[in-house]
């Protein structure tokens, strides 16, 4: 029996230091995971803090219930109370990060850091712990100090007011969000309950901390809520981290196959030889390993790779050169399915004035079912009321949030027939395309094929797809719209007449007629423009109050957009006035140099906000003045330098002038990605753009030059453009006659 007594007795006494260090490890991986996942996210910045904690206070504890000394086991009980003073307050932090309310709590935060500080100060004397003795099981435990109970007043103050902002939040939340607290709140209850048992010996009652064990239900509900409800969701930065593990266990093992070789055979040859040149091909085979592994989970394991920013940016690249609507929908559908594998999607298109959906292109879905989805124009009405997307494993959230009663009964009953029918199509993401909150078309998304849930990244990438899309969606409509147009006057020119010259007539007024349109879509294009111009700016200025403070960047963005929106417009105006003969240049004698001097003034906080310099040389001897029309000019001298700024990422941008016989040549050179011959060559073609454009302006239309050249030959004078080829720069010349 005494035996028997001993064996329990060793095995719990055994049982505090193991379950301490596994909670240590355990809270140590997921930290590092999530922080890797984001580290600019002040919310996983937070929840590391609170982790580390986590994991210095276990890891302390663990080591303090295995020393054998006295002084040892002060030293790590102290170690220990480091982890325990800042758990409260690392806590607090990720709780009002994770309920986005830092800036309304900053006060009661920082006067907690203060006071975490303070207690890690008296934490090496013996205010705070006294010595440790033995007590119950325990060879050493710590007596508490007058500072401790202090320390423990404000543990339990920041715990029992996280927990009341939790419970406050949940209420007022719904679906998805709803579940991460209840999740981070079950989690860090219990796991706070738990770790708290260890402060009944510390006032002598007989209590084990035997609470210790459900910490790990901490560590468990909060993986679950970032696997299950995407709450900092790592799940890519595990599945690479296991790709570069497989890789790293491959490339040691034929490191350890090469010197079992080498002993082998070369047993004559001395390591000092051979090792750096095992170490040589490990190094140049690990990339290769890599590449295979990556290529073997996505293939086989279906497992997702993708870098966010480089599928926008290619899938932008490829829009900009597509108009035609099958040939867009079909890129965006195929990228879609390859990049996150998916088992099928589809795009609707919406009729403007009847509201009815069209199917463009289905991969996977069946036709019907599709346009089932949204017939009752639910669905639509939804998606326009939250401005959001729908995914399928929401949607029982949504539902148990909706009130049985009135009207939330009723639309209680439509999200259930939503949620049945999205089950019966196999629809798990529904993205809307919206144009001025309206949507425009829809595109459906299936399961992956791996069945695993949409992830935060996902979630992240649709959304800003969804914007790059419906903007190039309504230029391919646009687009399709002139085509139809365009086929219709062909073919009735076809039927009226078989001769060419009448031929001939009939497509001019067909040019006619587009130029008309955009003329016409551009001026009433940019009256809202300028307005929405004007509101924004006086705004910004607080011409109406200040605004708060989360809305600053948000109208400034606003306001960018806007002028890059106006731009398109005037560019649109002037090829329409271009090619219709209805610009004139007004002839005036003006300083090409003040010109460039005012551009330069005006242009020099873009290019200081970019990193590059922008400087005007000036010519010795003044330039004179010459006969030229100043707004066409000036506009375009400031289009080529803009262009310059935009695609220079070091060094910068200079501008010269000189006067050489009966010409001004004006000369503005960039330390940018210079350009192929190839490019040269259609420069100043409509519409046309380089590869460095697609990538550092995707804003841009290539419409900026074809202008300038059409302004320049209206003077009567030049413009070209030279480079020594890509990363060398490029240089553009202006010539202008002296009259």
């Amino acid at each position: 029996m005494i035996q028997l007594s001993s064996i329990f007795q060793g095995f719990f006494m055994w049982l505090f230091p193991l379950t301490a260090f596994v909670n240590a490890v355990i809270s140590f991986f997921l930290g590092a995971l999530v922080y890797l996942k984001n580290r600019g996210s002040r919310l996983n910045q937070s929840f590391v803090l609170f982790a580390f904690s986590v994991t210095v206070w276990s890891f302390s504890y663990s080591v303090w219930q295995i020393v054998t000394e006295p002084k040892s086991a002060l030293f790590w009980a102290r170690a220990l109370m480091v982890g325990a003073i800042f758990i409260p307050i690392c806590y607090f932090y990720f709780v009002i990060s994770f309920l986005n309310i830092v800036n309304e709590k900053r006060k009661i935060l920082v006067f907690g850091i203060l006071l975490s500080f303070i207690f890690f100060l008296l934490n090496f004397t013996s205010l705070f712990v006294v010595r440790v003795v033995p007590k119950l099981n325990f060879s050493y435990w710590p007596e508490p100090g007058i500072a401790f109970h202090p320390f423990l007043a404000m543990f339990f103050t920041y715990a029992i007011y996280s927990w009341y902002l939790l419970i406050r939040a949940y209420y007022k939340s719904t679906g998805i969000r709803r579940e991460q607290i209840k999740y981070v709140f079950i989690g860090t209850l219990i796991g706070f309950l738990g770790g708290s048992t260890n402060y009944f010996l510390w006032y002598d009652i007989p209590i084990l901390p035997y609470g210790n064990i459900l910490i790990i239900v901490y560590l468990i509900s909060i993986a679950y809520a970032i696997i299950r409800y995407r709450l900092m969701d790592i799940r890519f930065v595990l599945g690479r981290g296991a790709v570069y593990l497989l890789s790293l266990v491959t490339v040691v093992g034929l490191a350890f196959f090469m010197m079992f070789l080498n002993g082998r055979f070369f047993s004559d040859l001395s390591f000092n030889v051979t090792g750096p040149v095992i170490l040589i091909i490990s190094i140049l085979f690990f990339q290769p390993v890599f590449r295979f592994f990556e290529k073997f989970a996505s293939r086989y394991f279906y497992y997702t790779f993708y870098s966010y920013q480089t599928v926008l940016t290619d899938l932008g690249r490829k829009l900009t050169r597509v108009l035609d609507l099958d040939r867009f929908s079909f890129l965006v559908v195929s990228t879609l399915i390859n990049t996150m594998k998916l088992e099928r999607t589809a795009i609707l298109l919406r009729e403007e004035k009847t509201g009815e959906y069209q199917i463009q292109t289905n991969i996977g879905f069946k036709e019907e079912n599709g346009i089932a989805l949204v017939n009752d124009e639910f669905l639509t009405k939804w998606m326009e009321r939250t401005q959001k997307p729908l995914v399928y494993e929401e949607l029982s959230l949504l539902i148990r949030d909706t009130r049985k009663d009135g009207e939330k009964g009723e639309e209680r009953k439509k999200l259930e027939a939503l949620r049945d029918d999205m089950k019966k199509m196999g629809a798990a993401f529904c993205l809307p395309l919206f144009m001025e909150r309206k949507i425009i078309g829809l595109i459906l998304l299936g399961n992956k094929i791996s069945k695993d849930p949409y992830s935060e990244q996902d979630v992240g990438l649709l959304i800003t797809l969804s914007n790059q899309v419906s903007i190039s969606l309504q230029n391919a409509l646009l687009y399709s719209e002139t085509m139809k147009f365009g086929a219709k006057l062909e073919k009735e020119v076809a039927e009226r007449t078989k001769e060419l010259k009448e031929a001939y007539d009939d497509l001019k007024k067909l040019d006619k007629a587009k130029s008309e349109f955009i003329s016409i879509a551009s001026h009433q294009l940019r009256t809202p423009l300028t307005a929405i111009k004007g509101y924004i700016s006086m705004m910004l200025e607080n011409t109406y109050g200040t605004p708060p403070e989360k809305m600053e960047k948000p109208l400034k963005n606003i306001y960018i957009s806007n002028e890059r929106l106006l731009k398109l417009v005037n560019d649109l105006l002037n090829i329409s006035r271009i090619e219709s003969g209805r610009l004139e240049i007004k002839l005036e004698e003006a300083s090409v140099e003040e010109l460039i001097v005012s551009i330069v003034e005006e242009l020099k906080n873009v290019a200081k906000e970019k990193g590059v310099y922008l400087k005007f040389e000036k010519p010795a001897k003044p330039i004179s003045k010459i006969s030229i029309d100043k707004d066409t000019i000036r506009q375009v001298i400031m289009n080529i330098i803009d262009n310059a700024i935009h695609y220079t990422s070091q060094g910068g941008v200079t501008i010269k002038v000189k006067s050489q016989k009966l010409k001004v040549q004006i000369k503005i050179s960039d330390t940018g990605e210079g350009m192929t011959k190839e490019e040269i060559s259609r420069l100043f073609e409509s519409f046309a753009r380089g590869e460095a454009g697609t990538r550092f302006w995707t804003e841009g239309m290539g419409l900026g030059l074809y202008v300038a050249k059409k302004f320049v030959d209206m003077h009567k004078g030049k413009i070209w453009a030279e480079s020594k080829g890509k990363g060398k720069g490029s240089t553009f010349y202006i010539e202008l006659p002296i009259r």
